[in-house]
């Protein structure tokens, strides 16, 4: 055999190692807390397999509009207020003229998702103050008229953003509960406009599920002590305290494990301080540690508002966030007293930034810069962040309009007859080519059992949920890869039948085929990343699995059939004997 032909027979006896190293955990069901096997992972199982929580939750934009609504009522009175004292400026020098009545702005009238506000003005002023509304206060509309007065409410598109950014919002406080909650795989998607499904794999307390996703998410601004941190080594003290007491963040929820930790490095670091713990890129707690003041004088109750802004000078994206009036006071107060150091973003108590204070912050008004790097990625961590802090800024009532519990029983039942059904329709195939094709089906059969084998520990190694839906996406993989093989056994066929030599056959066979295979499969492809998009749950699941087993049948169909056929025609050569197929 050639050289090029062990360096891939080594590349596929590493791929299947590494496949069944993967898998191992699962067969064996080893306990990942206690095992000493390097691989601690395994294979997800979605909710119609494992059992656990199914919740629909609906969100009141009510209070919401109601409250947005005030918030514009608010801006338009400073306004109007401004451009009054403008227009008495310059009325001082002609004394004559009679001084306009002060438009007034009354109070939010209505409790459904379109409430109202009546602004009632000087008649003669009508044009400007229209004028005014269109220029700077697009989020209002012009709902009805009377002379004198305005009645406005919100925009349609504006309203749309809203419930856009509230449903954001309400899924980020969600997943940072079930972060919290240590669910392995939880699934939260939008259901329309206004409902948030839930799937909790493994989770059997209904009760306490609920109580943790209806909560408050946290948000807090606290100062990092920074001259302390230089002082103290405090990844190496936090090392110490962990072997010492036999802390670790494994196996106990991550709050619980930080009031632990505060608890024990109460005597080496400063009695008003306390340990936080950095969210890395890929959302996922990290092991950087902050020490930051306890004390939190702004809160997530004092914010009004985030929003993603573009410094038109860099054409970098920056956070930009409002206070109330509580809220701006302190958080003036706060600044100003620590220019130069960081001001660390808490939520649910991990850090998410820590900006550096270039100044006092007055007016309840603030922006967050994210520094410099890919401008796509940038826009995401912006906009990420801005949902964080909404999270804590702009509370929606979530509603709970469906909950239900699928058992171990069902989930049990669905593994067993999903497995035997795929079973059996893969033995059926094996067998019908194993007869049709003899010697050459027992190979295509071979590269099908690779073929599921590379599917499974993909599944593991991407961390993706195994649905039922998607165990039919792996038995519907086995069909395409059959469909692989037949293209190209037939087209070796007909190059026998055209007289050619079996190995030339075999190379013109697998040549002349590649290109109708990677066509089936890209189309397949595009269909399968349509499910994936925008598909939810179980389609989800039955996607994923599909797009593997696409990759995995490109590769076993030609990489490992045409590996193990040049095996198969060099014993021919040696033996004088015909190709069976």
């Amino acid at each position: 055999m050639s050289r090029s032909w062990w360096g891939r027979c080594f590349f596929l006896g590493a791929s299947i190692v590494l496949a069944g190293f993967c898998l191992y955990p699962t067969l064996a069901r080893l306990d990942l807390q206690t095992t000493r096997f390097p691989w601690k992972q395994k294979m997800n199982l979605g909710l119609d397999l494992q059992g656990g929580v199914y919740l629909v939750l609906g969100v009141d934009f009510h209070k919401v509009y109601r409250d947005v609504l005030l918030r514009q009522a608010s801006s338009l009175k400073e306004k109007l207020l401004e451009n009054r004292e403008k227009i008495s400026e310059k009325r001082e020098k002609d004394s004559d003229k009679k001084m306009p009545r002060s438009p007034q702005v009354g109070s939010v009238m209505g409790t459904g998702e379109d409430p109202r506000i009546f602004v009632s003005f000087d008649p003669d002023q009508r044009e400007d103050f229209h004028r005014l509304l269109k220029k700077e206060f697009w989020s209002l509309r012009l709902a009805g008229e009377k002379s004198g007065q305005f009645e406005l409410g919100l925009s349609h598109d504006y309203r749309s953003e809203v419930k856009d950014k509230t449903v954001n919002q309400s899924i980020e406080v969600i997943r940072n509960r079930i972060d919290e909650f240590g669910v392995t795989e939880p699934l939260i998607t939008r259901q329309g406009t206004d409902r948030v499904v839930v799937e909790l794999p493994g989770v059997k307390e209904i009760d306490r599920a609920k109580e943790l996703i209806g909560r408050t998410a946290q948000l807090e601004f606290k100062v990092v002590d920074d001259q302390k941190m230089r002082e103290l080594d405090l990844p190496q003290m936090i090392a110490q305290v962990e072997k010492e007491r036999q802390l670790s963040s494994q196996g106990q929820k991550f709050s619980e494990y930080l009031k632990k930790l505060n608890d024990f490095m109460r005597s080496r670091i400063p009695q008003a301080d306390e340990v936080a713990f950095d969210r890395g890129q890929s959302g996922e707690i990290s092991k950087t540690p902050y020490l930051l003041i306890a004390k939190a004088e702004v809160t997530g109750r004092d914010l009004q508002d985030a929003s993603v802004q573009m410094d038109p000078e860099t054409h970098q994206p920056y956070v930009s966030f409002v206070l109330n009036p509580h809220g701006a006071t302190q958080f003036e107060k706060l600044t100003g007293d620590h220019v130069g150091g960081r001001l660390a973003i808490v939520l649910d108590g991990v850090v998410h930034s820590a900006p550096v204070i270039q100044t006092r912050i007055g007016g309840g008004k603030g922006q967050i810069t994210l520094g410099r790097g890919d401008g796509d990625l940038m826009l995401k961590e912006a906009k990420d962040l801005a949902i964080v802090l909404r999270a804590g800024a702009l509370p929606a009532q979530l509603d709970f309009l469906e909950q239900r519990i699928v058992g171990p029983s069902l989930g049990g039942d669905s593994i067993q007859k999903g497995a035997m059904a795929s079973l059996v329709g893969s033995l059926v195939v094996f067998i019908f080519v194993g007869i049709y094709y003899r010697v050459s089906g027992l190979i295509a059969v071979f590269s099908l059992l690779l073929n599921v084998l590379f599917v499974l520990a993909s599944l593991v190694i991407l961390e993706a949920t195994l649905t039922l839906p998607g165990i039919a996406g792996i038995a519907l993989t086995v069909g395409i890869a059959v469909d692989s093989n037949v293209v190209i056994y037939e087209r070796i066929r007909e190059e026998l039948r055209l007289g050619k030599m079996a190995r030339h056959a075999v190379e013109l066979g697998f040549q002349k085929a590649f290109r109708t295979i990677l066509d089936a499969n890209v189309t397949n492809a595009f269909a399968a990343i349509v499910l994936l998009m925008y598909g939810t749950g179980p389609i989800k699941g039955f996607a994923v699995t599909l797009l593997i087993g696409i990759v995995t049948t490109l590769f076993t169909a030609v990489f490992v059939c045409r590996l193990i056929f040049d095996l198969y025609l060099s014993r021919l050569e040696r033996r004088s004997g015909s190709l069976s197929i």
